[in-house]
């Protein structure tokens, strides 16, 4: 391989990644630079799970890379949605990443911020902590992740994803193919369940419902998911990502494909019932800056 693959300031999770970066670089940084960019995700998925709702995301991002491996990284989620158009999230996130000929090691630091009225599935959990590692094999290129998800409990995540990369046009256009597995628990999915679905009320505001008729309080359902602490495997997902570089510039597209599996058990009001899972198409495209400094 020309280069090493990187995935900047996150790797796997974030496909989750909470997903606010799953834009793979394309080179080893030599300078110390500044990224701006912005981009649009027509839905939130984590995990393979996304709300009834979809949440369309507008994300600017500001994030600067120190040759030495340090970054931090700072963005914003505009909801587009209907009837929404808010800030829905507040993310901030640093850490280190050593990368080799063939190798690549990692750690980083995530915290939310999420919107009250937010009702994205990962809207209880505010801070995900990580590492993970990545080897070119020539023919395949494999990562793992390892990671802590913070919310009123903790989960435990990890994530296998092999990908390979082709350049074409003079090294100029890049697609890249990966499959990633996806496993972990799920108590931030008990709290988002419990707080911010549509049984619950979309979100912690109760913005979704809460009124009878006549505009008669009801009394909300008491909600919950059955062994939220088991640790399985969640999501299989495959996709597909196109990126041009135009000199400092990188404008990218994504397709992800997300297939959940092993539905949770919902508990309303002492009623059990499995959730239902759809397999989920959803993307993300947008353009970088990069700005080397001194």
């Amino acid at each position: 391989m020309k280069y090493f693959v990187t995935v900047g300031a996150m790797l796997i999770n974030s496909l989750v990644l909470s997903q606010p970066n799953n834009i793979y670089t394309d080179s080893v940084l030599t300078t110390s630079e500044f990224k701006i960019g912005i981009r649009y995700t027509s839905d939130y998925v984590y995990m393979g799970r996304t709300d009834s709702m979809a949440a369309p995301y507008l994300i600017p991002s500001l994030a600067y890379y120190h040759k030495s491996g340090f970054f931090i990284r700072g963005y914003f989620s505009y909801l587009t949605a209907k009837d929404q158009n808010r800030i829905d999230l507040y993310g901030f996130e640093g850490g280190y990443e050593y990368t080799g000929e063939t190798i690549l090691l990692g750690a980083s630091l995530s915290q939310y911020i999420f919107s009250d009225a937010s009702y994205v599935v990962q809207a209880e959990m505010n801070t995900f902590a990580n590492v993970y590692t990545g080897y070119d094999l020539n023919v395949l290129m494999v990562f793992a992740d390892v990671g802590l998800g913070l919310s009123d409990n903790t989960d435990v995540f990890a994530t296998l994803d092999a990908s390979r990369t082709f350049y074409t046009l003079k090294n100029k256009l890049l697609i890249m193919p990966s499959f990633t597995i996806q496993a972990g628990t799920q108590k931030y999915y008990d709290q988002y369940y419990q707080y911010r679905s549509p049984q619950s009320g979309f979100g912690r505001d109760g913005g979704g419902n809460g009124k009878g008729p006549g505009g008669s309080p009801q009394p909300m359902p008491v909600v919950g998911v059955l062994e939220s602490d088991k640790f399985q495997v969640l999501n299989y997902e495959t996709s597909i990502q196109v990126t041009y570089k135009l000199n400092s510039f990188r404008f990218f597209v994504v397709g992800n494909w997300a297939f959940p599996v092993n539905p949770a058990t919902v508990v309303v009001n002492d009623q059990t019932e499995k959730e239902k899972l759809n397999n989920t198409f959803y993307f993300t495209t947008g353009v970088r800056l990069s700005i080397p400094t001194r």
